[in-house]
């Protein structure tokens, strides 16, 4: 692997937490969802409710969707977990991917493939096996001794605690890490040693303990890597001598004022004193979409349907609609421009008294596009992708029930504003829904004469 690929969070890494964040945000609507889910050991299994546990005598034979205030896995799931919960322990075994979100995640069993999850306390316990990669999230992660990761470390988040062993390489983002464990090949991580670093309020206490670590890089005496030690921060890493760095320490220093502005693992998030702002800046966001979707549902149901029918089933086409009327309309409006130069420079020596009214009716057409084109993209591609996740999303979770237009608008909705808040994943996700509700647009435009739309299922 090509360590420099990795020094910063990539976007096929940050991906997961779309996942992630989904899965957190059902346990919202778990009291509508209270029943336990009948399932045969050879099939999918899905299960929730206040405490769902595999029992150790028990062997799933497929994949296992979990969400509940407990969930614990003692015995054998032969294919991938996706697990959601206040506390997630996995004492037995997994042979495929895990996918878990959740206050506090706990891993002491065996992993046979990657690790995805994200929280306020993740742990890899004295137990632990973990065959693959492991991709986490959060505010704390610790790696205890006995664990092993057969693969690449990943963690951006707070502050990282590793005493056990990592056969590849370990690569983050974080305040505080203490490597005490060993690395088969590089560390390349920024630690950034803020002494005052971030606190998001309201979290609650964790039902497991946090350990406290010093800001800045901590290398203690048992630690080994067997590659080269790469870091970035405020101030030089407490690296001990005796411990075994085979490759050679390199800091690279950051700014004096890193601490405080966008950057390393805390890129484009908010600092303390506008956290309350951005807060209530996304609330806004959210109620304005779910007003102008209610409305457009109330007023124009079959256009929404018409425009969601053709982004379903025509997903890759309406991406490249949506891209190439982007740039016929920029393509107008410099058009515009042209032509409405070209006739003032004519008519400024035949009829200078058209001049004005052919500035007036350029600049008008221009600016009819632009602020068209801002309100298309401020509100209805978000809109269209945010009713069909939401649908997608209520009816995976809830197979047998009815999903109602307005209710999956919302959960859809609340999904987008998360996801497009995420540092690098918000912009491009944004971009990519906005060319293909353009997209959708331009395919309802042309062909809205000619092909009448199946209707989409609203109930």
């Amino acid at each position: 692997m090509n360590i420099s690929k990795i020094w910063f969070p990539s976007i096929k890494r940050i991906l997961f937490l779309l996942v992630l964040l989904l899965l957190g945000m059902l346990l919202a609507i778990l009291p509508a969802w209270s029943t336990i889910s009948a399932a045969n050991n050879n099939q999918n299994l899905y299960l929730a409710g206040d405490n769902v546990t595999i029992d150790a005598d028990l062997v799933i034979d497929d994949d296992v969707y979990l969400v509940g205030d407990r969930v614990t896995i003692d015995g054998t799931v032969k294919g991938d977990a996706v697990l959601a919960g206040k506390q997630i322990t996995i004492n037995g075994t997994v042979e495929g991917d895990v996918i878990a979100a959740g206050q506090a995640v706990v891993i002491n069993g065996t992993v046979g493939d990657d690790i995805r999850i994200a929280g306020q306390v993740l742990i890899l316990d004295n137990k632990a096996r973990v065959l693959d990669d492991v991709i986490a999230a959060g505010a704390s992660l610790e790696n205890n001794v006995g664990s092993a990761v057969e693969g690449n470390l990943h963690f951006y988040g707070a502050q990282a605690l590793l005493a056990g062993s990592v056969a590849g390489n370990m690569v983050g983002a974080m305040n505080s890490l203490d490597l005490r464990g060993t690395v088969g090949q590089d560390v390349k991580v920024t630690a950034l040693g803020d002494p005052n670093p971030l606190q998001a309020p309201f979290i609650p206490k964790s039902p497991v303990l946090i350990p406290k670590i010093q800001p800045g890089l901590t290398v203690g005496d048992s630690a080994q890597v067997n590659g080269k030690l790469t870091y970035k921060s405020l101030n030089n890493g407490n690296i001990s001598q005796k411990a075994q760095i085979t490759g050679g320490v390199v800091r690279k220093e950051l700014p004096p004022d890193a601490a405080h502005r966008y950057g390393t693992a805390w890129e484009q998030m908010p600092t303390q004193r506008h956290f309350g702002w951005f807060l209530l800046n996304r609330l806004q966001r959210l109620l304005a979409l779910v007003l102008v979707g209610w409305l457009l549902m109330r007023v124009l149901p079959s256009f929404i349907s018409s425009l969601a029918v053709t982004v379903q089933t025509r997903t890759l086409t309406t991406l490249g609609w949506g891209i190439v009327s982007f740039l016929a309309v920029w393509a107008m409006i410099i058009a515009i421009a042209i032509i409405s130069c070209i006739l003032i420079l004519i008519f400024a020596f035949t009829l200078p008294h058209l001049i004005l009214p052919v500035i007036g009716l350029g600049m008008l057409a221009n600016l009819t596009l632009l602020i068209g084109l801002l309100i298309f993209a401020s509100y209805i591609p978000q809109i269209i992708l945010s009713f069909l996740g939401g649908r997608w999303l209520l009816r995976t979770i809830r197979p047998n029930q009815p999903s109602g237009r307005f209710l999956s608008l919302v959960v859809g909705l609340v999904a987008l504003v998360i996801l497009t808040s995420i540092p690098m994943l918000g912009p491009i996700l944004n971009l990519i829904i906005f060319f293909m509700g353009l997209g959708a647009f331009c395919l309802w435009w042309i062909k809205r004469d000619r092909t009448p739309v199946k209707q989409l299922q609203m109930v």
